[in-house]
């Protein structure tokens, strides 16, 4: 009986299958914000070392104090120096490659600067072309229909000076 009461006190369970795509569209969902993320990993790492570095130089700090004049520490002070040692060569790494982004930045700026300046030179062309073509036809326009009038007046007179012989 206790059965009885107990399935029936029981929620049912949807099924897996109603479940998948709820779970797939929000892990696609975490997977793309994930992805917008992925350009700011260099300097999350970069931070996660200068954490590191702060932590490694406070806990020889404390094993310093704690081990006291005369204690034989030494082994462990020598692997926190070549464990600080080396996260300050790649501190040294990251401050260079950061350097080295400044100075590519800056010539994307300057190609982009040059770029830009020569396609005004290039707008400001077109536009002094497309105005020379403009005069040309109108003074194209202008001699042909002064040829045209020449052309009657020669033709009027020649039938005027036929007319009159």
């Amino acid at each position: 009986m206790q059965n009885a009461i107990s399935t029936q006190t029981e929620p049912a369970a949807p099924s897996p299958r109603q479940e998948e795509p709820a779970v797939e569209s929000s892990r696609k969902r975490w997977m793309r914000r994930l992805s917008k993320l992925g350009p700011i990993v260099p300097y999350l790492t970069g931070g996660l070392r200068m954490v590191d570095h702060g932590a490694a130089q406070i806990l020889a700090n404390l094993l310093t104090l704690a081990a006291g004049p005369g204690s034989s520490s030494s082994d462990g002070h020598s692997e926190i120096r070549q464990e600080l040692e080396e996260i300050e060569a790649s501190h040294r790494d990251l401050l260079l490659s950061v350097q080295g982004h400044g100075l590519e930045l800056k010539r994307f700026e300057e190609q982009i600067l040059l770029l830009r300046q020569s396609v005004e030179r290039n707008a400001l062309q077109q536009t002094e072309l497309a105005e020379e073509l403009r005069s040309l036809r109108t003074l194209i326009l202008r001699t042909t229909a002064s040829l045209a009038v020449l052309f009657v007046l020669v033709v009027a007179g020649a039938i005027f000076f036929i007319a009159k012989r």
